[in-house]
């Protein structure tokens, strides 16, 4: 699996310039935000949850999205950098992205997520293919490199297409939060949008 966002866990299976592909999965237990409260012996078929993705990716209390962001201990420039997402970290307390300017938006929709319980690995098969926007809580344990968590609620088939053309090399700035409030305690995803893979219908 990926990265865990907003009590929920993101993996990315492809972004190009027909659709995002991902596998979404909750409550991953984040202590501080979760999800849902606790449902008993008597869980909801499914959890709904809402996708708002922006290209270029909105500005950080108006400064560049990439403020804050550091590779190799210098500024991340996303036109060098982007080939060493996993290195990439973020400075501690940057603010969140803003919200996106109404002509940025490249995709909003609410999805549906089934109950369905599911094992995901920390850190997953598309480790480094995407940065996060903050620092956020990691289900990896200080001291190990890597983790297991189970999800209740889990879907690996979202294809979702583009409202609004996109073009190969441009960052998207994918959101499970609507990009609110400016406080938010979630992380939002930057993905490059790269070629055609298998896992492209088009």
């Amino acid at each position: 699996m990926g990265q865990g966002l907003s009590d929920a866990v993101f993996e990315l299976n492809g972004a190009c310039v027909h659709s995002l592909r991902f596998a979404f999965g909750a409550p991953l237990g984040y202590p501080d935000a979760p999800t849902q409260p606790e449902q008993g012996d008597n869980p909801p078929p499914a959890l709904f949850h809402r996708i708002v993705a922006a290209t270029p990716p909105p500005t950080r209390r108006g400064e560049p999205w990439y403020t804050g962001m550091r590779l190799a201990g210098e500024p991340f420039l996303p036109e060098t950098g982007a080939g060493k997402l996993a290195e990439v970290t973020c400075d501690e307390g940057i603010p969140s992205l803003d919200a996106p300017e109404p002509g940025t938006v490249v995709l909003d929709e609410n999805f549906r997520v089934g109950k369905r319980s599911k094992i995901v690995d920390f850190p997953g098969q598309d480790h480094g293919r995407f940065m996060i926007s903050i620092r956020y809580w990691s289900p990896i344990p200080d001291g190990h490199s890597t983790a297991q968590a189970t999800v209740a609620y889990y879907d690996d088939s979202y294809r979702m297409a583009w409202t609004d053309p996109v073009t190969v090399g441009d960052w998207v700035a994918v959101s499970f939060a609507g990009f609110r409030p400016p406080e938010r305690d979630s992380a939002d995803v930057l993905v490059q949008i790269g070629e055609c893979d298998e896992s492209c219908s088009a």
